[in-house]
């Protein structure tokens, strides 16, 4: 996948401006371009979403003070074989990461920016909001420094403020048990009152609005359709599982 191609760096930088602009004029325009290209909405949606993702990939990975092999590991998967970035587009990734890793911008600033850039689309925001928890818990566990951030960006990314609790759930593999039959209910973003039918309708809207071919189309790059798939895993589990504590509940 080649996301950097000839002009873009030198164009994000005006497209945007803002933090996420600033990394890439601090440099990497001018060594990595040559003119500038004309990018139509999607695309400049795509390659914002990339390189907001690798700044604060930057920065969640030292959020603990040093980056972990088993980040560095993850994210050089995640670049090769989810991604499939050609060589170029690695070499700027990286740059980006290391840039952002080391720069006094916090992790909020480009949250707050990716939010005024995906503002009417929340299935955006929490895809990305997903990448970052799944980073942190690369190493297995959460750092406090980590734990702390993961905690204040659903704020800055505008999305629900219980989604610290049900990412956590659902990326550690606690999200079977029946004590957190609350949190399904707040996945598919209904009341525990709510109707069979209201929950259903739920549901196939979060499946709808998070189908990897609808963000696609919003500027999601193919490389990130794990993500989206994963989200879309985790709408069928809480919906299952509520079904199903329903279904006993009334045989009882």
């Amino acid at each position: 996948m080649a996301w950097w191609g000839t002009g873009i760096g030198a164009s994000i930088g005006l497209i945007f401006g803002g933090p996420i602009g600033a990394i890439i004029g601090a440099g990497l325009g001018s060594s990595l371009t040559q003119g500038r290209a004309q990018l139509g909405t999607g695309q400049q949606k795509q390659i914002g979403f990339l390189v907001a993702a690798f700044t604060m990939l930057g920065k969640i990975a030292k959020a603990d003070g040093f980056v972990s092999p088993d980040e560095v590991e993850f994210i050089e998967t995640f670049m090769t074989k989810e991604l499939e970035l050609d060589a170029r587009s690695r070499k700027v990734a990286i740059e980006i990461f290391n840039r952002a890793k080391s720069d006094e911008t916090s992790i909020y600033k480009y949250a707050q920016q990716f939010s005024e850039i995906f503002r009417n689309d929340a299935a955006m925001r929490e895809t990305i909001y997903r990448v970052l928890f799944m980073t942190a818990m690369a190493d297995g566990h959460l750092h406090p420094a980590e734990k702390e951030i993961l905690q204040k960006l659903p704020i800055y990314l505008h999305i629900k403020d219980d989604a610290y609790h049900r990412f956590e759930s659902a990326i550690s593999g606690n999200s079977s048990s029946a004590g957190n039959l609350e949190q399904f209910y707040a996945t598919l973003g209904v009341d525990q009152n709510a109707t069979d039918t209201e929950i259903k309708k739920a549901y196939r809207k979060k499946c709808q609005e998070y189908h990897p071919d609808k963000l696609a189309s919003k500027g999601l790059p193919e490389g990130f359709t794990k993500f989206a798939n994963e989200q879309m895993s985790q709408f069928s589990d809480a919906y299952d599982k509520i079904t199903n504590s329903r279904r006993k509940h009334a045989q009882n």
